[in-house]
């Protein structure tokens, strides 16, 4: 039995590194629809899921490793003559481009996906989660996971054309197709099939099937989605800016214009042990403050829920089962009194979340350059206090504390 490629068969390197892609392909695809719908009602069911998403993971990394490999091989190994041309040669050359790609892109998507994505369920192997140049991003990453289930669509329409091209060359052609990559089933003779003519159109049409597939991703993504708000907010916050500066006159000179699109308002939870970062999009805020003069200082911030991106869990995050942000859409922090401490100041007053009302402190640092301030908050919001995610008593699955980290860029009214 051969190793490498000749013109009339198959070697042994090429149909196993076949039949492991074949394998690997036909235990990721089903693997990935039932572990999608998997309910995630408590830790035991969380953890499994993570578990199973890991293992999908690992073995998609694995497969991507493996179609490397086979393709690698392939370009450098001559290939049997095939035993039929015209249109049917034609359609299983094109078949064999589709898989070809899509057998490498869509665990490569994968790749992507997970490294654009904050938190749960890392890759089993001792590299790096993280991809250079792949920021952690919610808009990135989805379209990653769109891109991913596409690619996934295209890969399961080429591989049922493979299937269907091989039963009909064993069933009703009868031939030595299917034999050529079976090892130890085809015998060599060394009489060569006849020369087939094979169009060069092929992998055109596997490129336009692939440019098909790409807008695709963009169609699905939006309608999944939406279409980028970024404009949106932009617009939101100047409005928010300029209802501000026409009640200047109304100010005092303490009082402070926050440059929202520049002062992020953020979360830091624990998934699995895992630090995950939350971003609300929108927000909005009246300070008047002086270091020195305390007594008249005040802080009152409303934020908006249902503008929060969390990761894979966004939704679950503002469902009824956390933050209830169809009931509760605000969050609001009223300011009693404002301290100076060892290390900077301490707000202290009342936070309003998920519909719950309780005390609550923000330690921040203060410091002003030619009329700029920078501020950096941070303080600890105690989950079950307020209500959240109450179902989830302990700190196995999602910590009971969430950071809340405030870095903001204000200028003088």
């Amino acid at each position: 039995m051969k190793l490498t490629n000749t013109a009339e068969s198959y070697g042994l390197v090429h149909q196993s590194l076949h039949w492991a892609t074949a394998i690997l392909i036909l235990v990721l695809l089903p693997m990935g629809v039932y572990m999608h719908d998997l309910p995630i009602d408590n830790s035991a069911q969380i953890a499994d899921k993570v578990w199973l998403y890991s293992l999908h993971k690992s073995i998609g990394m694995a497969a991507l490793f493996v179609a490397l490999t086979r393709v690698a091989w392939a370009i450098f190994q001559p290939h049997p003559r095939p035993l039929h041309g015209g249109l049917e040669g034609f359609a299983a050359k094109t078949v064999h481009h589709l898989l070809y790609g899509t057998i490498i892109a869509m665990p490569l998507l994968g790749w992507l996906y997970h490294a654009a994505t904050e938190g749960f369920a890392p890759i089993w192997w001792p590299f790096s989660q993280d991809l250079p140049f792949v920021p952690k991003d919610v808009m990135l990453s989805n379209f990653f996971k769109t891109a991913h289930f596409v690619c996934g669509v295209l890969l399961v329409l080429s591989l049922g054309l493979h299937i269907a091209g091989a039963i009909k060359h064993a069933v009703i052609d009868k031939d030595k197709t299917l034999d050529r990559m079976v090892p130890g089933r085809y015998q060599l003779t060394g009489d060569l099939p006849l020369e087939q003519k094979q169009s060069p159109f092929s992998l055109l049409v596997a490129f336009t099937a692939a440019a098909i597939a790409i807008g695709s991703t963009f169609i699905v993504y939006n309608f999944e989605y939406g279409a980028p708000s970024i404009v949106a907010s932009e617009q939101s916050l100047q409005t928010k800016t300029n209802e501000l500066a026409s009640s200047s006159s109304e100010m005092s000179a303490n009082s402070w214009n926050i440059d929202y699109s520049n002062s992020p308002l953020q979360i830091e939870v624990a998934q699995l042990g895992t630090p995950v970062i939350g971003t609300f999009a929108n927000w909005s805020s009246n300070v008047t403050f002086d270091p020195n003069d305390l007594n008249n200082a005040s802080i009152f911030a409303e934020v908006d829920v249902t503008s929060l991106t969390l990761g894979d869990v966004s939704d679950r995050a503002k469902s009824s089962e956390f933050l209830n942000a169809e009931a509760n859409p605000t969050a609001t922090f009223t300011s009693q009194t404002v301290e100076k401490t060892d290390t900077g100041f301490m707000a202290t007053g009342e936070l309003e979340l998920a519909g719950v009302t309780k005390d609550f402190s923000i330690n921040f640092t203060f410091e002003e350059n030619n009329g700029v301030a920078i501020v950096i908050g941070e303080a600890i919001i105690q989950r079950l206090d307020f209500n959240v995610g109450s179902t989830f008593a302990d700190d196995s699955s999602v910590g009971r504390a969430i950071k809340l980290k405030i870095s903001i860029s204000a200028t003088r009214f």
